[in-house]
């Protein structure tokens, strides 16, 4: 049975002036005494219990101090509050059973499932299986039989005329890393080289085939022709079906199953698998009781998270970022929901609101002039690795900062000095990917405010190095870093050189956002955004660059797809979090974190809705 972590709460109390910074004595000791003392179990919560007292100072000294700076004319996205506010700090799910009775009903089903994997000799039955524990959520505790699985499915001989059968072993091959051929297709065109419209009174079939269109790579031009053709006949055909395969058809319509994050799916999969008359009841109380099981151990983090989060009291210092904790947390269960990844979890979230408020303050916030006092600092920021970690900063640099520039510069290289508490001895070597990445950010969001201050307006090319290349290591390098041993240094070396299977995710990560945040950052006073430069240089509407966006977007997919092809240089379980971060890419989930309230309705879901036994 999988590890499910518990959480701990300690309080910390020092007393003196020294407070004001909330940084660890061992971390800063030129700025701390020897009174101070801590219990630091891991994910502890390790800020001063004087962090109000703290903010409360910094804004007294603000209005003392910083006359200057509080004079200044500031821009607003007027981003919406959050709409949580405390509500998972507090937050007790229902008892509906003990976890300990869950644990064991679960390891019992399981082993049933293994038997059902091994037992199962026709390749349709078997195919379907693997499919159906897949889109239930419960992949994971099976990947070695799914694996061997899908070895013995690529090795034999496949003959079938059956279009969802053949779809089907063609999408599970691909998504697996298997280089299965597109030309198994080809026996379902016509005479004149169209698609055969026979195969319209196949709902399943259509439907097969459209999910399996998108493991297109480059220039496989008869995939993208299954896409358009089965697309057009399940619109005209869903509201004629009979549900589940109507909710099916309408939820692959608008996000197909291979850019469907699996925890999402899952939570789907199980209501409408319910409805099956073929079901395995099996299966689904499995899939009941792991989703229930994982939930509450999702709900046991954010409440740490929340309460991390309302000790920096950031929402009201920092009034003009967002306030987005939760969304963030889903943004880092999109990239990995398994039980086993707790700790990847808690840190990058952490990190995620660093980088956040960090990135408001450049684009609605800070003035030129703070700008660069920003970068400056962060740019002259050192770090030393022995049997510890520590972060040492320029004094002068920092003390030119005004003071709600240098509360926030502390706050993010303590929330650093805190990741790498996490980190066993032997992974102490990552963290110095948080403070060169953070370097990178800060620098990337510079480049981007001096465009704007000087009224420049660079090429789409040198606009989307920042926007691209200065993310690109906060965005998909970082979550890696709370991983176990599968993320070794060897790959994160080959990641850092950014290859297709790294750029790929960040480039749809980047045309997908850019084309839904155009109207908001113009409207804060941002810019020249990315497809604002790409408007200008090709001459195109707002609604023509967005398609343009959209396309290079599908592009970056299928390039993503060929980079998963087995060998890769890096272990399946990272490959997985790379296509899960570029899945987490969708307009709805990206629109979440400036307005909170558009997912709200799906967090609720995820996180408060467990499923009856």
């Amino acid at each position: 049975m999988q590890n499910y972590y518990k959480f701990n709460h300690v309080q910390c109390c020092k007393t003196g002036p020294h407070r004001l910074y909330m940084l660890q004595p061992h971390h800063i000791p030129s700025i701390v005494n020897s009174n101070y003392t801590c219990s630091t179990p891991p994910y502890s919560a390790r800020y001063l219990n004087c962090n109000k007292r703290f903010f409360s100072d910094v804004r007294l000294a603000s209005c003392k101090n910083d006359d200057h700076y509080a004079t200044i004319g500031r821009n607003s996205a007027n981003y919406e509050p959050s709409v949580w506010g405390d509500f998972f700090a507090t937050y007790a799910p229902p008892n509906l059973e003990t976890k300990e009775r869950l644990e064991q009903m679960i390891d019992e089903h399981k082993e049933e499932v293994r038997d059902m994997l091994r037992s199962t000799t026709n390749a349709v039955e078997l195919m379907k299986l693997v499919d159906t524990i897949q889109r239930l959520g419960i992949g994971y505790h099976f990947d070695k039989e799914i694996n061997d699985a899908l070895c013995y499915q690529c090795d034999s001989k496949f003959d079938t005329e059956d279009l969802e059968h053949v779809a089907l072993r063609f999408r599970l091959l691909r998504q697996h890393g298997f280089n299965a051929s597109s030309d198994v297709f080809y026996k379902f065109k016509d005479s004149n080289g169209n698609f055969d419209e026979k195969l319209c009174e196949d709902a399943r079939g259509l439907l097969s085939l459209y999910n399996a269109g998108y493991l297109a790579f480059p220039g496989e031009t008869l995939l993208d022709e299954a896409i358009s053709f089965a697309r057009c006949r399940l619109k005209s055909k869903a509201n004629d079906l009979n549900s589940p395969l109507k909710k099916q058809v309408l939820r692959a319509l608008k996000t197909p199953l291979h850019r469907m994050l699996p925890r999402i799916e899952a939570m789907y999969h199980i209501q409408e698998y319910e409805e099956e008359e073929t079901r395995n009841n099996t299966l689904l109380k499995l899939a009941k009781m792991d989703y229930n099981l994982v939930q509450r151990l999702h709900l046991e983090e954010l409440k740490h998270l929340s309460l991390w989060y309302k000790e920096l009291n950031l929402s009201e210092i920092l009034r003009y970022a967002r306030d987005r904790l939760v969304e963030l947390y889903f943004w880092s269960l999109a990239g990995y929901f398994e039980p086993h990844y707790t700790r990847a979890r808690v840190m990058y979230t952490k990190y995620g609101v660093m980088a956040t408020v960090v990135d408001d303050t450049f684009d609605v916030y800070a003035t030129y002039e703070e700008g660069k006092l920003l970068n400056d600092a962060f740019q002259r920021t050192k770090y030393k690795l022995f049997s510890g970690f520590e972060c040492r900063w320029d004094e002068k640099t920092i003390n030119c900062l005004p003071m709600y520039l240098k509360n926030l510069y502390l706050t993010v290289i303590d929330t650093i000095h805190g990741l790498g508490d996490e980190l066993q001895p032997s992974e102490k070597y990552r963290i110095r990917y948080y403070i060169k990445e953070t370097q990178t950010l800060v620098e990337g969001y510079m480049q981007e405010i001096e465009w704007f201050a000087k009224r420049q307006a660079p090429t789409f090319d040198k606009r989307k190095k920042p926007a691209i290349d200065g993310n690109i290591g906060s965005v998909l390098l970082l979550p890696l870093l709370g991983m176990g041993e599968e993320v070794t240094e060897e790959a994160l070396r080959w990641l850092s050189s950014f290859p297709d299977i790294v750029m790929a995710p960040m480039e749809i990560c980047r045309y997908t956002d850019d084309a839904i945040s155009y109207e908001r950052e113009m409207n804060a006073g941002q810019g020249p955004t990315t497809i604002v430069c790409y408007m200008m240089e090709h001459n195109l509407t707002k609604n023509e660059a967005a398609a343009k966006f959209e396309s290079m977007a599908n592009e970056s997919w299928k390039k993503l797809n060929q980079a998963c092809l087995r060998p890769t240089k890096v272990p399946a379980e990272v490959v997985n979090r790379l296509v899960n971060f570029a899945r987490a890419s969708t307009p709805e989930y990206l629109l979440g974190f400036s307005h909170g309230s558009t997912i709200k309705e799906l967090i609720s879901m995820l996180f408060l809705n467990p499923f009856s036994i």
